[in-house]
């Protein structure tokens, strides 16, 4: 198993992340014991206070179980414990952006293709609204944070994927502020980025609303690619 040795930027996370991975690259199961302290501390290289807190945190978020005298115990995990577990990794920076913007991709999507199969005449009028209201907010000089996110929202919620919609609920913030931060980005103030936005929700809404799920996903990944591509052409501000 290829374990790497823990940085010391959000060191007592990064040590719980790992932990989770050990677990399920070990296919552990509720009821078995996690390895030892100086195990654990061999395996990320690092102290033993880094692993006692690590550990702590498990057993507060309910992942694990401390028994005196025989270690600690792993326990069921629900989705939600394990998603958040996620999302309180996430703290944003350059890594933790490109995570978002990659599990985007992945949940968004196929969230499209969902959503033009299954969307309500409501969720697309829901869908059209939010679309507007976007375009608006830019005619009024602003940059359309709120705008933006309630339109991939909306996606989410039309796919009807009650799982999708419950990831994207505990990872909310995580998703708000990635899109902050893109939005907030000079190339993206352009209005030339502000004119392709608009189309290319517009493609998004009319394949939704075409019940053409092939287009749909297609161009959905195609904004999100996109966006991408523009962002990490230039330098970052996480401000």
């Amino acid at each position: 198993m290829d374990l790497k040795s823990i940085k010391k930027k959000n060191l007592y996370e990064e040590i719980v992340y790992q932990i989770i991975q050990f677990t399920q690259n070990e296919n552990l199961k509720p009821g078995d014991k996690l390895p030892p302290e100086n195990k654990l501390m061999d395996l990320f290289d690092v102290s033993k206070t880094s692993v006692r807190e690590a550990l702590n945190i498990l057993a507060t978020r309910g992942i694990i179980e401390k028994r005196p005298g025989v270690g600690s115990i792993l326990k069921e995990v629900t989705g939600s414990v394990f998603v958040e577990n996620i999302a309180n990794r996430l703290i944003m920076g350059e890594q933790a952006l490109r995570e978002i913007l990659e599990f985007r991709r992945v949940i968004e999507v196929e969230a499209a293709g969902l959503a033009a199969e299954r969307a309500t005449k409501e969720q697309i009028n829901k869908l059209r609204e939010a679309h507007l209201n976007l375009i608006k907010a830019n005619e009024n000089g602003g940059i359309g944070i709120e705008e933006d996110y309630l339109f991939h929202y909306i996606i989410i919620i039309s796919s009807g994927n009650s799982i999708f919609s419950s990831i994207f609920d505990t990872i909310s913030t995580r998703f708000f502020e990635a899109i902050k931060i893109t939005k907030n980005q000079s190339v993206m103030l352009s209005q030339q980025y502000i004119t392709d936005t608009h189309k290319e929700h517009q493609k998004i809404l009319e394949a939704i609303e075409a019940k053409d799920a092939y287009a749909a996903r297609s161009e959905m990944l195609e904004h999100l690619q996109k966006n991408e591509q523009k962002l990490w052409s230039n330098e970052l501000k996480f401000s």
